[in-house]
């Protein structure tokens, strides 16, 4: 029995010199500086992706939602995306596609506030939605919007609205890499047509 123990003993004592001596051994390879500085960013899932800035400050300094900061202060909704806590996926209409629906002279204020508020929740889904969640695999995404009725996108962004006919109303702009914007409280993909919820 003991002579086992110290059998044992001597040959995990040798195994281990030996990984030592091997391991030691064996020069580093010099790697390239252009290598080491690599953007870890560019790997990075969507969903790590941080900002300080809330969806309406970033909506602010894009200069391409003027009329949707327009009603969702006319609604008495922007507040909640500019300092609330709550994390939101805002699927957001240009001031091109506002003006595609109601014209170049609109006057929101000859707008129902409920009506229109209406239509800006039928824009918003809880949480935080990045592409890899919200655009559909093989079949079209089902998505419920604060408003209470649904969406459905496909995965090249196609949105259709209300009846899951399959048929494209609006299109998220993933071709001109206007999705997955992070924000403190969510997340902005911008759209081209304004969605209108069937109620």
């Amino acid at each position: 029995m003991k002579t086992s123990i110290t059998l044992s003993k001597v040959l995990f004592k040798s195994l281990f010199l030996a990984f030592v001596f091997v391991f030691t051994s064996c020069e580093k390879e010099a790697v390239p500086e252009d290598i080491q500085a690599v953007d870890a960013s560019t790997k990075a899932s969507p969903a790590s992706q941080k900002s300080d800035k809330s969806i309406v400050a970033i909506a602010e300094d894009d200069g391409r939602f003027t009329l949707l900061l327009a009603a969702l202060e006319y609604t008495d909704l922007k507040d909640i995306f500019e300092n609330g806590t709550d994390q939101y996926t805002v699927f957001a209409p240009t001031d091109d596609a506002f003006i595609a629906l109601l014209g170049e002279d609109i006057d929101l204020n000859s707008l129902d506030p409920a009506f229109l508020a209406n239509i800006l929740t039928y824009h918003v889904t809880e949480g935080r939605r990045f592409s890899n969640s919200v655009l559909g695999k093989n079949n079209w995404k089902e998505i419920e919007t604060l408003q209470g009725s649904n969406i459905y996108i496909n995965s090249t962004g196609g949105i259709d609205t209300n009846d899951a006919d399959m048929q494209v109303d609006s299109a998220i702009l993933v071709e001109a890499g206007l999705f997955d914007i992070a924000a403190s409280n969510g997340v902005i993909h911008v759209i081209n047509k304004v969605l209108i919820p069937e109620e």
